[in-house]
This record gives C-alpha cells, structure tokens and sequence, in this order.
C-alpha cells in the first residue's frame, strides 16, 4: 500500500496570521483547562482513598464527555479566558 501526502505552506496576511494563532491559542487554552480539571478530580479522589473514605462518598467523578466538557467551560469561561469572544466558539471545541 502506497501512501501519498501533499505539503502545503501558507502565505497569510499579518492580520490572518495573528488570527490563526489566536484560534491556536484558545484551543490550547481550552485543552489545558480541562486537563488541569481532570487531574484536579482524579488527585481529590486519590487523596480522599487514601484517608479511608468510602466509595460512595468521594469527590463526584467529572463528566469526560464532550457535552459534559462543553457544559463546565461554558459555565467558566468568562473567568478563565475573558477573550473568549475573540475567536469562533469552535476553537474551544
């Protein structure tokens, strides 16, 4: 089997440079968020087992769904990236 790529370089105006890269940063925003949350959770959970709590009464698991992701950044982020109407709502996605 025979794979073929194609390279292609882009020749972007300053204003459509700054824009791409801003697009790049939200989403790198978004994801460092949701992963700081993440490991937030999982470290509460791991502690609380360690102090001899109960399954039934640790720190309730996060919603790993996109929806369940989706959900907790819109409730946020205003407070975590207040330039978020800069960019196409995508870009958080």
């Amino acid at each position: 089997m025979v794979h073929q790529a194609y390279r292609y370089a882009l020749d972007l105006t300053p204003m459509q440079e700054r824009a791409v890269l801003s697009h790049c940063g939200a989403a790198r925003v978004a994801y460092n968020w949701a992963l700081a949350g993440v490991k937030a959770n999982l470290d509460q959970r791991t502690a609380e087992r360690t102090y001899g709590i109960g399954e039934d009464q640790l720190t309730p698991s996060l919603n790993w769904s996109l929806a369940g992701f989706r959900r907790a950044w819109n409730a946020t982020k205003d407070e975590v990236a207040a330039w978020w109407p800069e960019n196409s709502t995508e870009s958080y996605n």
